[in-house]
């Protein structure tokens, strides 16, 4: 009879929407069955304790694995709801009193611990999204919003479950994941490709074709090439699989954020060039060159980054340009020296590379600076 009265209060606040075969799949996989049935059971009756997250498809009441947690927390049942509103000021004591009803109607769904503090957390945040959002629509190019933004998404989405079909049903709208980390991600926070090919004095900078492969095998199977690489030397099947990997994405399908070019002189392949936006806010990007070494001492790793910062400060609206490299590569800290782009860090021994542990220098550059560079 408890079971049904349980059910009955559930179906109230949730209407009664059918649970798919996907979201009993889901529920089990994030929700447990209700511990301690016939006490917890009619607790939930009296209104002590929340209704159930989910029905499954059978009837089976499921709530979070830490459901009970809360009452060792409070010191006790009876202590539970003074323990739960104590965690507003005591001027936002309405606040309180609201969230405490929507505590007890289960319907916090969307938080992977539902606790006073994670729902605090997620107003916090959700407010955060919409300050950034609405300076965005102003300036889409704000890199503050942008940052902001880049962090609430972040943490929103460590805090939140993906939430299922049948949340769509009870909600009769878009999921809480969508509304605050999806979307606002996409509109703000997804990098674009720039037109290309890009043109230099000298180059041509464009994406890599299956053509490009025997090229990137000759100078990629090159020991002292690779020495600074992440990569040990390539064959020419690992070059294939290279440039397979760094081939734009067919039309409609989802690609990386990292933009992958090859670098051509006079129709001839002599490097290729990388720029890797960073998440959460995709407001700093870092810069990388590979060269063949045939076309070393022109000046050509220097004009093809120099291309790559102009995208990403002009293109991108990053604020910031870094380079990574190994401190034994005296000919990129050339490079990264006639940029402009100032040594911040040289790390002793930080990156294990190779079979030992190697010293690595950070470059970097600031959109102010690099506006200022001859």
């Amino acid at each position: 009879m408890t079971l049904d009265q349980v059910r009955e209060r559930f179906q109230h606040v949730n209407g009664d929407h059918p649970m798919s075969p996907e979201d009993d799949a889901y529920v089990r996989a994030h929700f447990v069955e209700v511990p301690d049935p016939d006490a917890t059971l009619d607790r939930m009756v009296a209104g002590e304790l929340p209704l159930p997250s989910y029905l499954l498809a059978d009837g089976t009441p499921m709530v979070p694995a830490d459901y009970l947690d809360p009452i060792d927390w409070a010191g006790g049942l009876d202590r539970l709801r003074a323990w739960f509103v104590d965690h507003w000021p005591v001027d936002e004591q309405d606040v309180a009193d609201e969230e405490w009803v929507a505590y007890l109607s289960g319907q916090y769904v969307c938080l992977r611990s539902v606790t006073p503090l994670t729902i605090r957390r997620k107003a916090v945040l959700v407010e955060q999204v919409e300050v950034a959002v609405a300076a965005l629509e102003q300036e889409p190019r704000d890199t503050n919003a942008r940052g902001s933004l880049g962090e609430a998404t972040s943490k929103l989405d460590a805090l939140e479950l993906p939430m299922t079909g049948y949340d769509r049903l009870r909600f009769a709208g878009p999921l809480s994941r969508e509304v605050w980390i999806d979307e606002p991600r996409r509109r703000f926070l997804t990098p674009v490709d720039p037109p290309l090919p890009v043109r230099t004095d000298r180059l041509v900078l464009r994406y890599p074709e299956p053509r490009d492969a025997e090229a990137l095998f000759g100078y990629y199977s090159d020991p002292d090439v690779a020495l600074y690489l992440l990569t040990p030397p390539l064959d020419r099947r690992q070059a294939e699989a290279e440039i397979r990997r760094r081939l734009p994405a067919p039309a409609g399908k989802e690609r990386g954020v990292n933009l992958i070019l090859v670098v051509e002189l006079d129709g001839q392949l002599a490097g290729d060039v990388l720029l890797m936006p960073k998440e959460p806010s995709y407001s700093e990007a870092e810069v990388g060159w590979t060269l063949d070494p045939r076309f070393a001492g022109r000046g050509i790793a220097t004009e093809a980054a120099r291309a790559m910062i102009d995208l990403a400060f002009d293109h991108y609206g990053v604020h910031r340009v870094t380079a990574q490299l190994d401190a034994r590569n005296a000919r990129s800290a050339a490079v990264c020296e006639r940029l402009g782009m100032r040594r911040e860090s040289h790390k002793l021994r930080d990156f294990w590379s190779k079979g030992e542990w190697t010293d690595s220098f950070e470059y970097a550059v600031l959109a102010e600076e690099w506006r200022n560079v001859p």
